[in-house]
């Protein structure tokens, strides 16, 4: 029994799922920057990267140098009541529903962001999407049409986070990056000395690893008292 026991929570661990979101970039260019990370958190986890639906005019090189549309979650575009997030939102539950069930949620800069208002949303719900969230250079958009979903209740996020400023972000300020603990109640959070990037020294693989680990042991439990999500 043990030893079932033991190959069930390897299993776990290696099909961890998490949604990586990009800003004003694409999946292709994301996954490249994002590979340390990644190869660093394999023995975690199992990402699957989603790229945004909007497409704007601007290209960049991709990896071979050759141009590449450049994608966003959202813009500024009139009417300000239509800033593309529903869109967005849609295409997320759209992959939970083909490619879950997915057990957290990573975002980066703007996507660091969506992810707060996607769990703002719906992770107050009973089975949620997600079990944790990860928010790397994240910020709380102060777009109208999103300010007037984050007033509508005072109630915290209570699912588990991992918040991850860099001190040195000349993108996205600290003081932006802090005030996205405002918003959830179980949240820890990650300085470090970097700029707009995922950290990958040791000390920030050391939180990385801890937090995967204490995550599995949650959806460990959850799985055991049959709860998906």
């Amino acid at each position: 029994m043990k030893f079932v026991l033991i190959t069930y929570i390897q299993e776990v661990l290696m099909e961890y799922k998490h949604m990586q979101f990009n800003f004003r970039q694409n999946a292709d260019v994301f996954k490249t920057k994002s590979g340390a990370f990644r190869s660093a958190m394999k023995k975690y986890a199992d990402f699957v990267i989603v790229d945004a639906p909007h497409v704007l005019e601007e290209t960049i090189p991709d990896s071979e140098g050759d141009p590449a549309s450049v994608r966003t979650w959202w813009t500024n575009n009139e009417p300000v009541s239509d800033s593309g997030l529903e869109k967005s939102i849609n295409l997320i539950k759209n992959c939970v529903a083909r490619q879950g069930p997915f057990h957290g949620l990573l975002g980066f800069s703007q996507g660091a962001s969506l992810a707060a208002l996607y769990c703002h949303q719906f992770m107050k719900e009973e089975n949620p999407d997600f079990n944790f969230v990860i928010m790397v250079s994240g910020f709380i958009s102060k777009h109208l049409e999103h300010l007037l979903l984050t007033s509508k209740t005072d109630e915290k996020i209570s699912v588990k986070s991992l918040l991850v400023v860099g001190d040195q972000d000349d993108i996205i300020p600290t003081e932006m990056s802090d005030k996205v603990q405002d918003y959830f109640s179980d949240l820890q959070e990650l300085h470090h000395p970097g700029g707009h990037g995922i950290p990958m020294k040791a000390a920030q693989k050391k939180v990385f690893i801890k937090f995967f680990q204490e995550c599995a042991s949650l959806c460990l439990s959850k799985e055991s008292e049959g709860v998906t999500g």
